[in-house]
């Protein structure tokens, strides 16, 4: 009797230690077996690895292999343990009930009702395990990542990309284009390595391209019978650069015109690294500062990313006005003359499609010098106008005079300086304004000059440093306009600094004499210094040097035009 007791009060303590279970789950009933395939076909194919950058100017593909495999599907199972604990309160129910049954088993102690007393044992057994079978599940089930797979459900059909293993030469053609024109057509390239490099420093010639920054090459490459296709833009290949077009060209902190934010100037041919396009402006690299210079005064080109180690800048310290020969020491030929006046129009800051006139400014402060300090012109009869717009502002700029003259005779010097064109219709000569606008910038030359010829004026000089940036072989242009002049004012004088088919050039030697003016202001400056006031001294002193000295530095021909009285002096 003790032994079964003993064995009553045992069990709990047991039950108590078998507190977790396994089971076997079904995950799915379509898992891939990897181990059960069959290659139902291989293929072998490029992919592009990589960027193409200046720095890596290379496209560079990896031969491929796509193998297609027929994988077998199964039944997947996994194996998990679920922890349990005993649910209490029926546990205590179930110890208080097996507690009775064995209390009143012991009260049988007639042999006679021994069969009862094992009956109450066996029922307080019976209890106290149910008690403890209905236990609670503590937490998740936990994977013991045991898997089986078993039967088979079906097949599964993928592709796998692995690096190409070849046993035979492999070839590849590719073609570049550009638009619609053919710029390489290469065949039969063979691929190495399992690799195939196409390097577009070895192929490309940058001068092709134009300086615009949104182009792109067309790359085709047939392998295999298959076309791949890529487009590249031109700046993962090369980088842009700017060069100087114009003969001199300013360097300025800020992106505006103005005479005070010239860090130095840039001959023609200059070479920096474009950092930026911002309208009629360019921002570029000058040194380790980033600087502007005018769109219109520069090329765009590509290049290879260490073209910047071999940039060829020529810079061209920006002196202030005094320091060049003519703009000093300028001699005293008359005394100040009321009857005298000066009128002059200079044109600089150009917008648009036409560059900056480059020391557009600096001649006319050095007219402005000359015809104070030299030729009796008192400074408050001088009249000066910067960048006068179009043919509105001009003919305010005129009115302002004829208010000034107030109807007295007088002698009138004019100086202008700035670009014009012919128009191909009517051979009328416009001087250009600064606005964009092309129609309204244009200054209608033979009216203005007749205006000044219907002046009340004695003597009358005209000085045009024009330059002719849509020229024209027609020369009597220059005849009939100067003939609005001459035929009207018979002590008149008419000079022109070239022919129309002609530029105007700057005085800029490369890593030569710097001037800072145009020939032609220049040598009539420097005439003047050198004490000629008649005309027909000027004009041999310009005819002489400045068709001279632009054959020599531009190898080009400048011919001033001379209309009128040669007899004229600017001083008498």
């Amino acid at each position: 009797m003790k032994n079964i007791i003993r064995i009553i009060l045992l069990f709990p303590v047991v039950f108590l230690m078998a507190c977790s279970t396994t089971t076997w789950i079904v995950e799915s009933q379509e898992e891939v077996d990897r181990g059960d395939y069959k290659l139902l076909n291989s293929k072998l194919f490029l992919q592009k690895v990589g960027k193409v950058t200046p720095e890596l100017p290379v496209a560079q593909f990896r031969l491929k292999a796509a193998n297609t495999f027929e994988y077998a599907q199964r039944i997947k199972t996994d194996r998990y343990i679920q922890k349990y604990r005993p649910r209490w309160g029926f546990l205590a129910l179930g110890m208080a009930s097996a507690s009775l049954g064995t209390y009143s088993a012991l009260e049988f102690s007639e042999s006679n009702k021994q069969g009862q007393q094992i009956a109450l044992f066996g029922a307080s057994a019976a209890l106290l395990g149910a008690s403890f079978l209905n236990m609670k599940p503590i937490g998740e089930p936990q994977p013991t990542g045991e898997t089986r797979l078993l039967r088979r459900t079906g097949v599964f059909v993928d592709t796998d990309t692995l690096d190409a293993t070849i046993n035979s030469e492999q070839l590849a053609s590719y073609s570049i284009r550009y638009r619609d024109r053919v710029l390489l057509e290469n065949t039969d390239t063979k691929i190495t390595g399992n690799n195939l490099s196409i390097n577009f420093l070895e192929e490309l010639n940058p001068d092709i391209f134009p300086g615009e920054e949104d182009i792109s090459i067309d790359l085709d490459i047939t392998f295999n019978d298959s076309l791949y296709s890529y487009e590249i833009p031109i700046r993962s290949i090369f980088d842009p650069f700017v060069v100087v077009s114009t003969t001199v060209t300013a360097l300025r902190n800020e992106a505006r015109s103005n005479s005070q934010n010239i860090l130095t100037d840039l001959a023609q041919g200059s070479q920096l690294r474009l950092v930026e396009t911002q309208g009629d402006w360019v921002k570029v690299l000058y040194g380790i500062s980033e600087n502007w210079v005018s769109a219109n005064d520069v090329d765009i080109i590509w290049r290879p990313s260490q073209f910047s180690r071999e940039l060829s800048v020529v810079a061209i310290p920006n002196v202030p006005f005094g320091s060049v020969d003519v703009e000093r020491d300028i001699p005293r030929l008359a005394e100040d003359d009321r009857r005298r006046w000066g009128f002059i129009i200079t044109n600089q800051g150009y917008s648009g499609d036409l560059p900056e006139k480059a020391y557009a400014y600096r001649d006319g402060q050095l007219i402005e010098k000359y015809f104070n300090n030299a030729l009796g012109i008192v400074p408050t009869q001088t009249i000066k106008f910067q960048d006068i717009s179009g043919n509105q502002t001009a003919v305010n700029g005129f009115n302002r005079l004829v208010s000034r003259i107030n109807n007295r005779e007088v002698d009138l010097t004019v100086y202008l300086n700035g670009y014009a064109e012919i128009d191909p219709q009517t051979d009328k000569v416009y001087f250009l304004g600064t606005s964009s606008d092309s129609v309204a910038s244009r200054i209608d030359l033979n009216s203005l000059l007749d205006g000044f010829a219907n002046l009340p004026v004695q003597k009358l000089s005209i000085i045009a440093d024009i330059d002719f940036i849509k020229g024209s072989s027609k020369r009597n242009s220059l005849d009939l306009l100067a003939a609005t002049i001459t035929t009207q004012v018979p002590n008149s004088t008419v000079v022109f600094s070239s022919n129309t088919d002609q530029r105007s050039y700057i005085y800029a030697e490369p890593n030569g004499v710097q001037k800072r003016h145009s020939i032609f202001t220049y040598f009539l400056a420097d005439a003047i210094k050198k004490r000629n006031t008649n005309w027909t001294e000027i004009r041999k002193y310009l005819e002489r040097n400045v068709s001279f000295t632009s054959r020599s530095i531009f190898n080009a021909a400048q011919d001033i035009r001379f209309f009128g009285s040669d007899t004229l002096s600017l001083t008498d």
